[in-house]
């Protein structure tokens, strides 16, 4: 299974029991309708909000430039208040769901624990070259948008947890922002497989530290829980 340059998407913007179920978002993926876990104190972008649609697209535009196809978007709530209300600060929090465009109508043969097990080890044997392509990426993504945005670095940490229900891979990606302000984002990309098809969560922060991503695994793993669970 090569489908590791899904983790090129990491080229983040600046614009114990089971948990029980929480908010879905349902969407029609090639064929299969599917209901994506919403994480807590996220809300869902709509395609019907022309606010909401400019972020959308941004998004879109550059996973389209790593051939990925984007599900969902999913902004913090009080973040997206104030960017409804007019408010183009950068938008630091944010996450998303996508799959490589080659399963968008297709999917994997076998078992999907056997499926996500061997998902994860094509990411474990993966390193920055992985994340080569994303500063030109960006690049020509922003000259499209006529956005001033641009990655300066990039650094694959690698995966870090593993469960039943997904793989954790941390980055870190150095971004200049349309205010052309430089921060350090952080990235948890969460691989798992549902119903024969691979699909990606990915989780953006700015980066504050180790408590950072340690935060964002946890999160991150109550969202692929809670995605198994409204996906039986």
């Amino acid at each position: 299974m090569r489908i590791h340059k899904s983790l090129l998407l990491a080229a983040a913007l600046i614009l114990p029991a089971a948990p029980a179920l929480a908010e879905t978002a349902s969407r029609v993926v090639g064929s299969d309708s599917f209901n994506f876990a919403v994480p807590t104190q996220f809300c869902v972008l709509s395609d019907s909000n022309p606010r909401d649609l400019q972020f959308i697209n941004v998004v879109r535009r550059l996973l389209q430039g790593a051939n990925n196809k984007l599900i969902l978007v999913m902004v913090d709530c009080q973040r997206l208040k104030t960017y409804r209300a007019g408010d183009n600060g950068n938008i630091v929090r944010y996450a998303i769901y996508y799959t490589p465009d080659p399963y968008e109508s297709g999917t994997l043969q076998g078992d999907n624990q056997a499926l996500r097990k061997e998902l994860c080890q094509d990411m474990r044997k993966q390193g920055d070259a992985t994340l080569s392509g994303v500063k030109e990426i960006v690049a020509e993504a922003a000259k499209d948008l006529k956005a001033n945005i641009a990655v300066n670095s990039t650094k694959y940490i690698g995966v870090i947890d593993e469960d039943s229900h997904g793989c954790y891979a941390a980055l870190l990606i150095g971004v200049r922002g349309s205010d052309g302000k430089n921060l350090l984002m952080s990235s948890i990309v969460t691989s798992t497989v549902i119903h024969s098809k691979p699909l990606f969560f990915a989780m953006y922060n700015q980066y504050a530290g180790p408590e950072t991503t340690q935060e964002d695994v946890a999160r991150s793993k109550v969202v692929a829980a809670n995605f198994d669970q409204a996906n039986p």
